[in-house]
């Protein structure tokens, strides 16, 4: 299993306009073969900042996950809201 985290930083006061973009993407992703996580957490002090947990079976599920149509056109639908992004790969390690 890899777990995918994503940071994202959003530009002020668009955070409603971005949510409103996942809200529809992630029932989608979440039926992708080998996707067994793939949630939104929202910052408590900061209503422009998100947080994404995904977990994947293995690198196919996620290069399959970046291919996807409705991926593609989410990240293209949010690219003018989103001011920054750290995405990290982890494994169990324990």
């Amino acid at each position: 299993m890899i777990v995918v985290s994503a940071m994202i930083t959003i530009a002020p006061g668009k955070g409603d306009e971005y949510l409103g973009h996942f809200t529809k993407l992630a029932p989608i992703v979440r039926k992708d073969p080998g996707c067994l996580t793939y949630v939104m957490h929202r910052n408590i002090g900061d209503p422009d900042r998100f947080f994404v947990f995904e977990q994947y079976e293995d690198e196919k599920a996620i290069a399959y996950h970046g291919s996807t149509p409705h991926f593609l056109a989410y990240r293209q639908a949010t690219a003018h809201l989103v001011t920054g992004r750290d995405v990290g790969r982890w494994t169990v390690a324990v």
